[in-house]
Parts: structure tokens; C-alpha cells; sequence
């Protein structure tokens, strides 16, 4: 994962490595969960995003996607999400169109069979068949709803479009999966370690939020490290385990590129001698007795924050700070960590442009 030093670099040839690696030769499929450009796929993918961030200035003046429209549709509210979207579009001369169902635009039903009598005047079939028609891919930012742990995770308004929609889907967050922010992770893996963060030890640490929040963001994280082979260490209390099913399949991933995963219950044991530490809130993977709706029920709270302490643990003491942001200042990290020399959040949040450009490339160059 070298960075490439070759002003000459085809981006034609970068985008037929992505396919070939990806579709097999066609533009690839959808992205849902991140699973599915393989190894081979993301690695070339995360090769035409570094291109991509050497050579945007020369890029933008081409606007090789001109005349392309891309749809955003978001259920949920964003900030990194859609500017880099927007700002990765921009520079390639697409068009970002961006919905907000409800909100200028109709709601929508997203079960199948039922009476439409109700609050939503539009069903998601006509809506995905229709924008497929106006746009050349559909992106859906879409969080759980958080009362019914097992109808989130069906993940019903990505899974949704996916099935009803005749372009590709990106899904920009869901229940189980943010395949974008991962990618820009892996990114910040690569940056960190100095090269393919192989064997590397990486800290996934649960923090302290004052809400349950999805398992999206650290899934995807547990995704890339298997994919990049990594010494992954998540460290969680009791009770906030990952999904099963999705660790399941990372460990497999994980073994077959020579990397492990592990589970800590001390915090400070997992970030000994890693070279980032990645703090993260989520909520548990399914309703345990004895633990509150709220993080505040959890008696430990500070045992969980990021501190200067912490990070002084890691590999030299100088292991970066990673978090996919917004970030609770004093409550997952203290100010002295964000503010300080560990800390890597500005450049990690600015890959999201980079794999977003990348994907966009790969599917509609």
C-alpha cells in the first residue's frame, strides 16, 4: 500500500485494476457491507484513492465524471458523510443530489404488502425504481431505530433500495456496516504503520456516549483490520460484545491474511504497545439485564475515556488517536489527547473524500 510516486499513473488503468479485482472486469456491484470488493478489490480500491489525493488538482480540471448524477438519500443526519460526498463529486464533476425523506421530499413505506393509509405517501419500490432512471448510483445514509434490535439489524431501508433499485447502492451507514468509513480507516491503518499494517497491533476501544449507538462504525473498523491482517485487540466491558455473526466472519477473513483478533476487558492491556487506538461508542448487540438504555447505568464509565495516561501505553508512546468523529469531547477523549500529538482525526476524516472519489471512479468512469 505504497504510495504512488509516478505522476504518469493511468487513472483509466487504476479503475480496470478496481474491476478486474472487484467485478471481474465489469464496474462493480453494489457496497452494502464492505465484504464485497474482497482483499484483492479493496486493496486496489485504496490504491486509486491514494492516486486520487496525489494527482485531485490535475483530476478536477479533467472532471472525468461530468454528466453523471449521483443520489443521496438521507434518512439521518451527517456532516463528514455528505461534504466529502459532495466535495468528492465536485471535483469529478458529478452531480450530488441530495434527499431527505420527509423533509422536501416524501416519506417512505418500506414494507412490503402493507396498506399505504398512513403517514407515508410513497413506497420505496417506485422511489428507487424512479431515481435509478434520473441518477447512475443511489447512496443511503439510514440508522437504526433502536427499539427492535432484530428489525434493525434486516437494515430495511438499505437492503431496501438494494433489492428495488436498477444502479449500484452505497450504503453511507447502517445498522451493521459504514464501508466507506472503514475504508478511510484502513487508510489511517496504513498511514499509521508506514506501510500495509500487516501484524500490526491495532486498539478498538468501546467509549463511554451518552446514547446507544449502532455497531456500524466499529464492525467496519473489525472488517478492514481482518482485510489488512492486523493484531487486532477490541476492548469492551462485559455485555458490549460485537455482533456475532459479523465477528464470526472477520475472524475467518483475519486468519486467512495472518492476522488475530482478540477481546480484552481492560482497556489499558489492549492499547499496550499498538500503534493507533481507535475509540469508539456502541451500544450491545442485544438487550442485557442489569444494563440501562443509557451508558450512564454503566459504573465505569471513566475507566473507558482516552486519556494522555492511555495513550502513553502505545507503541513509543506515540500510537495515533483515531475516531470517525463527532467526537464527545471529555466524555470518549479528553481534550489533552485530541489536541496533542496523538491525534490523527483530521487527516483520518479527510480519506473519506479519497475511497469515496475512488469508489465513485470504479463505477462510473
Amino acid at each position: 500500500m505504497s504510495e504512488p510516486t509516478d505522476p504518469s499513473n493511468s487513472l483509466d488503468a487504476a479503475v480496470g485494476r478496481v474491476r478486474a479485482a472487484w467485478g471481474g472486469g465489469s464496474p462493480p456491484g453494489s457496497l452494502l457491507d464492505g465484504w464485497e470488493p474482497g482483499a484483492a478489490g479493496i486493496d486496489e480500491v485504496l490504491r486509486l484513492a491514494r492516486l486520487y489525493r496525489t494527482h485531485r488538482r490535475e483530476i478536477a480540471r479533467a472532471r472525468p465524471l461530468a454528466g453523471r448524477v449521483v443520489a443521496g438519500i438521507f434518512f439521518d443526519p451527517s456532516l463528514r458523510t455528505r461534504a466529502s460526498m459532495e466535495a468528492a463529486c465536485a471535483r469529478l464533476g458529478a452531480h450530488f443530489l441530495y434527499l431527505r425523506p420527509g423533509e422536501g421530499s416524501w416519506s417512505l413505506e418500506l414494507r412490503d404488502g402493507v396498506r399505504m393509509d398512513g403517514a407515508e405517501p410513497e413506497h420505496v419500490r417506485e422511489a428507487a425504481r424512479v431515481l435509478s432512471r434520473y441518477a447512475d448510483l443511489l447512496a443511503i445514509r439510514a440508522f437504526p431505530g433502536g427499539r427492535d434490535l432484530v428489525e434493525d439489524r434486516r437494515e430495511p431501508a438499505i437492503r431496501a433500495f438494494a433489492a428495488h433499485a436498477t444502479v449500484p447502492v452505497l450504503s453511507l451507514e447502517s445498522a451493521l456496516a459504514h464501508p466507506c468509513q472503514g475504508l478511510a480507516d484502513l487508510m489511517a491503518f496504513d498511514q499509521a504503520a508506514g506501510g500495509p499494517p500487516r501484524g500490526a497491533p491495532i486498539c478498538l476501544t468501546w467509549a463511554p456516549h451518552p446514547r446507544s449507538l449502532p455497531q456500524a462504525v466499529p464492525l467496519s473498523v473489525v472488517r478492514m483490520a481482518a482485510v489488512a491482517g492486523a493484531d487486532l485487540r477490541i476492548a469492551c466491558p462485559e455485555g458490549w460484545d460485537l455482533d456475532e455473526e459479523v465477528m464470526a466472519r472477520a475472524r475467518e477473513v483475519s486468519a486467512s491474511r495472518g492476522g488475530t483478533i482478540s477481546v480484552y476487558r481492560d482497556p489499558d492491556e489492549a492499547v499496550r504497545g499498538a500503534i493507533a487506538v481507535y475509540a469508539k461508542g456502541w451500544g450491545p448487540s442485544r438487550p442485557t439485564e442489569g444494563i440501562g438504555e443509557h451508558y450512564g447505568a454503566l459504573p465505569v464509565l471513566d475507566r473507558w475515556r482516552v486519556t494522555a495516561r492511555r495513550m502513553g501505553l502505545t507503541a513509543g508512546g506515540r500510537g495515533a488517536f483515531l475516531h470517525c468523529l463527532p467526537v464527545r469531547r471529555n466524555v470518549i477523549v479528553d481534550d489533552e489527547v485530541l489536541d496533542g500529538p496523538w491525534s490523527r482525526v483530521t487527516e483520518q476524516a479527510a480519506n473519506r473524500e479519497f475511497v469515496q472519489a475512488a469508489l465513485l471512479l470504479a463505477w462510473l468512469l
